[in-house]
């Protein structure tokens, strides 16, 4: 008889020992494939950097796509498709940009980080 996928398989019948245990497994299997996915990464960007690039050109592009704290210290849950480095805490008064586009009709959740 084959063994069910993890998958679907219902985990809330196992122990506590064997639920250490799949959380341990998951954990390194995670690990593992960050690794691999950042082996990767990697192998792109020194393709990139033979044509020319340069580390710093990389870091300016990412920057409006990096988790970053806004204004006293909350974070970014709102962000302007248009230009990424428009971003809003959802504390406070909203930014013009974002009530721009309310009230052209549409819906803060199609700015939801």
């Amino acid at each position: 008889m084959r063994k069910q996928p993890l998958a679907t398989q219902d985990i809330s019948k196992l122990s506590y020992n064997e639920l250490r245990k799949l959380a341990d497994a998951a954990l390194a299997l995670a690990e593992t494939k960050r690794s691999e996915e950042i082996k990767v990464l990697a192998d792109g960007y020194a393709k990139k950097a033979a044509a020319g690039f340069n580390p710093q050109e990389a870091f300016d592009v990412l920057k409006p796509y990096l988790p970053r704290k806004g204004k006293g210290g909350s974070t970014v849950k709102y962000r302007d498709p248009a230009d990424p480095s428009n971003t809003y805490g959802g504390k406070g008064k909203r930014p013009t940009w974002l009530r721009e586009y309310i009230d052209a009709g549409r819906s803060l959740d199609e700015f939801a980080v």
